[in-house]
């Protein structure tokens, strides 16, 4: 048994891709906190048994079944593996391979058995954003956090000389409405002390605190993220959120979270930061889809068949699929040539009884050895009128 708590490889998939009859794939929902972990413990156990149930059903022979339950309990039994969860489990047991992968995004529980390993949602790990920082700020404190694909969200150390909070951000004292200084003869640089008086003034306080705040926020995060393609998550309140948007001006991307963030520890601000990052996926795999459909025309590919030849000839830019849903079949890499399983690619082999796999990983696994892009997507979570199930192809020219 192999644990793997970095996101899976190329190489990972090269081992996992092709037959291993039977196989038996296991994706379960896990969490970091501890008194959560007999649960999932419960789910995997559940999920062994069920396969086991299948096995013996299909008439899978006594060395197939023995080899499943000893892994089974290899699993079960490694303390360190369950001492260290994060959000998902995704386990792939058959006579010859043992691989378990400890994932930071949120999966679906499933089981599935059969002569090929189900790696839909596996690939959902390395196709999205997995990575974050995230701002959280309130009048008496602020702080930079960072998560990354393998890791909760932890606290940067980082220099808040002079804008820790409020107070020390517009150089006043504590529980004082206007800056120090403002008297006849200074006033006038804030706008005026009697403009600093109640909520138009805590407005302008909160305004000057925001634009300290960022400026540190900024270098320290060109720093870690020169390219900045890691979004920023800013959690506050208003009018604090509203203000920090207004005076951001840069090109990483910056998404909005609502509420206070004073009681938050950093398993509760990690737990709404994978969240987020999701429907930040979400939205951005819906904008590029619905631009492909408005703007690129003869570039885009929905018949399953056509995708795979055109990603045997490295033409396939990118591929979006459907890993809530499954088309069976097998795929010649070189062609791209497709036979489809019995019914329809719903059955578990082709009409002369040879096994039949997954196509859609497959076609994936495909395009990125060609050098091309995948996203992974819920068809339920897209507009119906730029997503065609069960996948979709850009190609990178236009098909004459």
């Amino acid at each position: 048994m192999t644990v793997h708590y970095e996101l899976p490889t190329a190489a990972d998939f090269s081992v996992l891709a092709g037959a291993h009859h039977p196989a038996v794939t296991i994706y379960a929902s896990t969490s970091p906190v501890v008194s959560e972990r007999e649960r999932a413990e419960v789910a995997v156990k559940s999920g062994f048994d069920e396969a086991l149930e299948h096995l013996k059903a299909a008439g899978a022979d006594t060395a197939e079944l023995d080899a499943i339950r000893a892994e089974r309990d290899r699993i079960l039994g490694d303390q360190q593996l369950w001492g260290g969860l994060a959000r998902s489990l995704a386990l792939f047991v058959s006579p010859d391979v043992s691989e378990v992968f400890v994932l930071p995004n949120r999966l679906d529980d499933a089981v599935h058995v059969g002569s090929h390993f189900t790696l839909g949602q596996l690939l959902r790990a390395p196709s999205q954003d997995q990575e974050a920082f995230a701002i959280t700020i309130s009048a008496s404190e602020w702080a930079l956090w960072h998560a990354t694909p393998t890791d909760r969200a932890v606290k940067l150390p980082i220099d808040q000389q002079g804008t820790a909070n409020l107070d020390e951000a517009t150089n006043r004292e504590p529980g004082e409405d206007k800056p120090r200084g403002s008297n006849r003869g200074t006033a006038s640089q804030f706008g005026g002390a009697s403009r600093l008086l109640g909520d138009e003034g805590r407005k302008t306080l909160l305004d000057q605190y925001t634009k300290r705040v960022i400026e540190v926020a900024r270098r320290e995060l060109l720093e870690r993220d020169p390219d900045e393609r890691v979004p920023v998550f800013v959690f506050a309140a208003e009018p604090l959120l509203s203000l920090f948007l207004q005076n951001t001006r840069n090109s990483r991307r910056v998404v909005a979270v609502p509420g206070s963030p004073d009681r938050l520890g950093a398993a509760e601000l990690d737990e709404i930061l994978r969240r987020e990052l999701g429907r930040l996926n979400v939205r951005e795999a819906e904008r590029a889809l619905r631009a492909l459909a408005e703007g690129s025309a003869g570039r885009v590919e929905r018949d399953l068949a056509a995708i795979a030849r055109e990603a045997a000839d490295g033409a396939v830019e990118t591929f979006w699929f459907d890993f809530t849903t499954s088309v069976n079949g097998t795929l010649d890499r070189e062609s791209g040539a497709i036979e489809f399983a019995t019914d329809h690619g719903a059955g578990d082999a082709l009409a002369d009884g040879t096994p039949a796999g997954d196509l859609l990983p497959q076609l994936a696994l495909l395009v990125v050895s060609k050098g091309g892009k995948v996203v992974t997507v819920r068809a339920s979570e897209l507009d119906g009128g730029v997503w065609s199930a069960p996948a979709m192809a850009e190609l990178r020219f236009a098909l004459a």
